[in-house]
């Protein structure tokens, strides 16, 4: 069964404001997630984050150049929780519990 990608609300604001010309390499691997979300692909790398506290769920990542996503696996449905530029962005790893919460 292919995964299904969720964005919380406010990744959807995020998105935006990313250079045009990363916008389309983040569409495309969350397009290619419904095949495999823990797996890299063209323009793009992903890896498991180390433990939050508190979580049980693993936490992945997406770098693309400078910018990532972090998100969780649920299932057939791959949640995404936070996207941005590398400076500052693992503060937004906070709104993981939401995602797990929201399961």
């Amino acid at each position: 069964m292919p995964a299904r990608a969720v964005r919380q609300r406010k990744v959807a604001t995020e998105f935006f404001p990313l250079p045009p010309n990363v916008r389309p390499v983040h569409e495309r691997a969350i397009r290619q997630w419904s095949a495999d979300p823990f797996a890299s692909g063209l323009g793009y790398e992903t890896f498991q984050l180390s433990p939050t506290s508190g979580v049980v769920a693993p936490i992945w990542s997406m770098k693309v150049g400078g910018f990532r996503v972090f998100y969780i696996g649920d299932g057939d449905t791959v949640k995404i929780g936070g996207l941005g530029a590398r400076p500052g962005f693992y503060r937004k790893l906070s709104r993981v519990r939401g995602l797990v919460r929201n399961s």
